[in-house]
C-alpha cells in the first residue's frame, strides 16, 4: 500500500510539472513577437520606465510618482518600475518592457495550483492547474504588457499568502505586501483589495481562528502604508491637498481625473448589471487582445460549469456554516462578491477592466467540475453520465487549447499586428539610420509609440512638446522634438521624411519620393 501511495504521489507531481512546463512554454514561445507591434499604452508605460531609469523623471517631470499622468488622465505604475531592471540590463525593447507580465504570468501557474491544494486538496488542485494553464485569457495576458493586467497576478499571491496566513499568521504579512503591489496594477483593486480584506478579516475573527494580534497589526501597518501615497493620490486630485513633489516620490495632479469611470449609484442600474453578465458568460468583449469571439477567456464549453461551480460552493459554504467549520468555498465566494460589486461600478466593461474577478471565475470553473463529479460518484444512475460529460469536456478542452494555440500563433498575429501598429519600431529606426532632420508621421501612430522607438530623450521631449489639445484625459500631441503628427497632402515637400501607412505611400511615390516599406507603414524620402 505504502508503494501505491508513492507511486501515486510522484505520478501527481510528474503530471502537475508538466502541466506548468506547458503552461510556460506556451506562454514564452515567440514572446516579444507575438503579439506582433506595441500597442499605445505598453508604449507609454516602457517609455515612462526608461525616462525614470535614465533621466529620474517620468515624462511629465515627477520623481517616482505613485501614478503616472501620461496620457493626461493617468496610468498605473506597476507595470514600469517592475520593467526598470530588465531594461537597465537590457536595453529598452518590447521584450524586456513585456518580461514582468511573462514572470508574474508564469509564477501564477504553480501558486494557484498551491493555493488550490492548501484550500481543498490535491484533486481540485490539478484540476484548477489544468484549466488555468489552457486558458486563452491568461495565455494572451501574459504575453504583452497592458499594466492594468497585472492585476490578476498579484490578487492571486495576495489571496495565497492570506490562506497560507490561517495556519501561519506570519504570511499575512506577505499577503499584505501582494495586496498593496496590487493597488498600484490597476485603479479598481483600490475597491477590491480593501473591501476583499476586511471582509475576509472579518470572516477569519468570527470563525475563531487563532489570530496572532501582533502579526494581524503588523499586515495591517504594512498594507496602509503600501496604499498611503494612493490615498494621497486621491486627496490631491479632488483639490484637498495640494499635490507632493519630493526628491524620493511624487504625487501628482492629473489633467483629468476619470473618477467617472467608477460610481456606486452603477450598483442600481440594470443595464450595467446586464452588460456585466452578458460579457462575462459570453466571455468576449469585442477586443481581440483580451479575447476572441471562437474560443472565449476559457473556451465557450466552460460557461455552464462556471455557474455550476457558483452553486455548489454557495451549497458548500452554507453547509459548513451550518456546522460552525471554517468553510474556504465561502473565501472564495467572499473574494467574488467584493470583485463582482467593483466590477459592475464600473461604467464601462471589457476583459481587462473586470480582470479582478478572473482568478475567481477559474477557481468557480474548477470547483464546477468537481461538484459535478462528486454528485456523479454519489448517485449510481447518474455515476456514468458524470464521468461520461466529464471525459468529453476533459477532450474538448484539451482539442480547443490545440486549436487555439494553433491559431494563436498562426493567423492571430495577422489581425492584431494591424491593431498594435506593427513596423513602427523598423521605421523609427530607419528614419535615425539614415539621420533625417525633420519627419512628419501619420496620424494613426501614438505618439508614445515614437518616444519609445525614437528613445528620445525626456529631457528633450518635455522641452519640445506641443500638445494638439490640452488639458484633457488623453492629450494631443502635435509635436516633439524632430517628430510632427498628421499629414498634409497638399504639400509634401517640407519635411525630409515622412512615415505614412503604407497605403497611402503611392501619393509620395508619384510625387517623386522613395518609398521603403516596412509593412504597415513606409517611410517615404527624397532620394538622396
Amino acid at each position: 500500500m505504502i508503494k501505491s501511495f508513492a507511486k501515486f504521489k510522484y505520478t501527481h507531481i510528474l503530471i502537475v510539472a508538466i502541466i506548468i512546463l506547458i503552461g510556460c512554454l506556451v506562454r514564452i514561445a515567440e514572446f516579444g513577437s507575438i503579439p506582433a507591434g506595441f500597442n499605445q499604452d505598453e508604449a507609454f508605460a516602457g517609455y515612462e520606465a526608461y525616462s525614470l531609469l535614465n533621466y529620474g523623471t517620468d515624462s511629465w517631470g515627477y520623481v517616482n510618482p505613485c501614478y503616472f499622468v501620461s496620457w493626461g488622465s493617468g496610468m498605473n505604475v506597476l507595470e514600469s518600475y517592475l520593467a526598470i531592471p530588465f531594461i537597465a540590463i537590457f536595453g529598452l525593447s518590447v521584450e524586456t518592457f513585456r518580461m514582468p507580465q511573462l514572470l508574474c504570468a508564469c509564477i501564477s501557474l504553480p501558486v494557484f495550483y498551491l493555493l488550490l491544494k492548501e484550500m481543498f486538496n490535491k484533486k481540485i488542485a490539478l484540476t484548477g492547474l489544468f484549466v488555468f494553464a489552457i486558458s486563452p485569457w491568461h495565455i494572451m495576458l501574459s504575453r504583452w504588457g497592458l499594466e492594468s493586467n497585472l492585476a490578476p497576478a498579484f490578487l492571486l499571491f495576495g489571496l495565497f499568502f492570506f490562506v497560507k496566513g490561517l495556519k501561519n499568521n506570519r504570511y499575512w504579512v506577505l499577503s499584505a505586501m501582494m495586496y498593496g503591489v496590487a493597488l498600484y496594477s490597476y485603479s479598481i483593486t483600490w475597491a477590491v483589495v480593501p473591501t476583499t480584506v476586511l471582509l475576509l478579516g472579518i470572516y477569519v475573527m468570527f470563525s475563531k481562528h487563532k489570530i496572532s494580534w501582533r502579526a494581524t497589526i503588523l499586515s495591517a501597518l504594512v498594507l496602509f502604508v503600501m496604499a498611503l501615497p494612493l490615498m494621497l493620490f486621491v486627496l490631491v486630485n479632488n483639490e484637498i491637498i495640494p499635490e507632493i513633489r519630493t526628491s524620493y516620490i511624487s504625487v501628482p495632479k492629473l489633467l483629468v481625473m476619470r473618477d467617472y469611470d467608477i460610481a456606486l449609484s452603477n450598483l442600481k442600474e440594470s443595464a450595467n448589471w446586464e452588460n456585466f453578465f452578458n460579457l462575462y458568460w459570453g466571455q468576449n468583449d469585442g477586443l481581440i487582445w483580451n479575447s476572441t469571439e471562437k474560443y472565449g477567456m476559457f473556451y465557450k464549453i466552460s460557461s455552464p460549469f462556471i455557474a455550476f461551480g457558483f452553486i455548489g460552493l454557495a451549497v458548500g459554504a452554507w453547509e459548513k456554516l451550518r456546522k460552525k467549520i471554517f468553510s474556504f468555498e465561502l473565501v472564495v465566494l467572499l473574494g467574488f462578491l467584493c470583485s463582482l460589486v467593483a466590477c459592475v461600478m464600473l461604467t464601462h466593461v471589457n476583459i481587462n477592466r473586470i480582470n479582478s474577478i478572473h482568478i475567481y471565475t477559474v477557481i468557480l470553473l474548477t470547483y464546477g467540475l468537481y461538484t459535478f463529479w462528486e454528485l456523479g460518484k454519489a448517485a449510481s444512475k447518474v455515476k456514468y453520465a458524470a464521468k461520461t460529460v466529464l471525459v468529453v469536456f476533459i477532450v474538448v478542452m484539451t482539442f480547443s487549447f490545440c486549436s487555439f494555440t494553433n491559431y494563436y500563433f498562426k493567423e492571430y498575429n495577422n489581425e492584431i499586428s494591424n491593431l498594435f501598429n506593427q513596423s513602427v519600431e523598423e521605421s523609427v529606426d530607419y528614419v535615425n539610420e539614415h539621420g533625417f532632420e525633420s519627419v512628419c508621421v501619420d496620424s494613426e501612430i501614438y505618439f508614445p509609440q515614437v518616444l519609445f522607438f525614437d528613445k528620445t530623450p525626456t529631457t528633450e521631449y518635455t522641452q519640445t512638446v506641443e500638445f494638439s489639445y490640452y488639458p484633457a484625459a488623453f492629450v494631443g500631441v502635435s509635436s516633439f522634438s524632430k517628430y510632427t503628427f498628421g499629414i498634409d497632402y497638399s504639400d509634401l515637400g517640407r519635411y525630409s521624411a515622412y512615415i505614412v501607412n503604407s497605403e497611402h505611400a503611392y501619393y509620395f511615390e508619384e510625387a517623386g519620393f522613395k518609398a521603403v516599406n516596412f509593412g504597415k507603414f513606409s517611410v517615404c524620402h527624397l532620394a538622396v
